[in-house]
């Protein structure tokens, strides 16, 4: 059901939005060896105003994570009463993970209470199993649909770099034989794979800027109909594509100071095969914050944000999620909320 008090068609559709987006497209280009990015045509996306509907007493803290289960359903991982705040002891006392009817933007469950200490990554894989990533504990967790623990990866509160401990872990991606890629992160510099029980495979990366290398990965995603790896390389500003065992294919990049340019925060694919990208050259920078959809040869679709006049606009772009209509969620930091975008019909 729609709201259609609560929705609002943001003007991306409107002619000055239309031509300042033709300017945004033809001044980026991407790649190792530079894969050359044209003007392509406009896809307008609404913003839903006002889409989530928490009762009272449910106040959304910082929304790291965004992921969309099996149902269409929406799940926010977010930090109640927290910042990024490493050092924190003292447990979230109020459920971090929600489950949110993308329809309605009712809440329809939360649950993790008392478990996480600085909640970051969420992905759900296709057996609705919830995947979390936690940068104060230390570990990587999965979890029921409703929050019954499955199986935890990962020392509490301590950091290292070996086939038992993270430092800082980002992103998880799961593939359908249960094997999960985990970007490891903050303080680390590599993906790491295990298989469907919790056991190290093998890893790639190091610190640095070269192929290969990363500046903190920050999110991770699984090209449709492929076997390859992207990742968002936040603090290179870039996206790596990797083949499913590490090896280096091609990276994407912005134009220097373009207003599209800046940190990868995140990365997402539909069955399409488009890809979604948060870009957020600083906190609050609104010029230089929003999101970039691509098609499969990694052309631009279509730029969201990044100051265009009557658009959305971005402050903190953390995460991002697609859903089966096509709705894009945007999950933000610093501002404390989660953008719903629709595909405009």
């Amino acid at each position: 059901m729609r709201h259609a008090g609560i929705e609002s068609r943001i003007g991306v559709r409107t002619r000055a939005s239309r031509a300042a987006l033709a300017g945004l497209l033809v001044a980026l280009t991407g790649g190792f060896g530079r894969l050359h990015v044209t003007a392509a045509p406009t896809v307008p996306y609404e913003e839903v105003k006002d889409w989530l509907r928490l009762p009272a007493g449910v106040q959304l803290g910082e929304a790291a994570g965004v992921a969309v289960d099996t149902n269409g359903h929406v799940f926010i991982f977010h930090r109640p009463g927290r910042g990024f705040d490493t050092a924190a002891t003292t447990k979230l006392t109020e459920p971090p993970v929600l489950e949110v009817d993308a329809d309605t933007g009712k809440l329809l469950q939360s649950w993790g209470a008392n478990t996480f200490l600085v909640p970051h990554g969420i992905t759900i894989d296709d057996a609705n199993n919830v995947f979390l990533t936690d940068v104060g504990l230390q570990q990587v967790f999965k979890f029921t649909h409703d929050g019954k623990p499955l199986l935890t990866l990962g020392e509490p509160r301590v950091g290292a770099w070996d086939a038992n401990h993270f430092n800082e872990p980002t992103d998880i991606q799961i593939r359908r034989d249960g094997t999960f890629y985990v970007s490891d992160g903050y303080v680390n510099s590599r993906i790491a794979i295990f298989d469907k029980n919790g056991t190290w495979l093998q890893e790639w990366g190091r610190k640095g800027s070269g192929p290969g290398e990363f500046d903190n990965p920050h999110g991770l995603s699984f090209v449709p109909d492929s076997t390859d790896v992207l990742v968002a390389d936040r603090e290179n500003s870039r996206l790596q594509l990797f083949d499913r065992v590490g090896t280096f294919k091609k990276q994407w990049v912005g134009v220097k100071d373009a207003q599209t340019s800046g940190r990868v925060f995140c990365v997402a694919a539909d069955r399409a095969g488009h890809y979604y990208v948060g870009i957020r050259r600083a906190d609050y920078d609104t010029q230089h914050t929003g999101v970039l959809k691509l098609d499969r040869d990694w052309n631009m679709v279509t730029a969201i944000g990044f100051g265009q006049p009557g658009g959305p606009v971005f402050n903190a772009v953390h995460d991002i999620a697609v859903g089966k209509d096509g709705s894009i969620y945007v999950a933000e930091t610093r501002t404390k909320r989660v953008v719903k975008l629709r595909p405009v019909k």
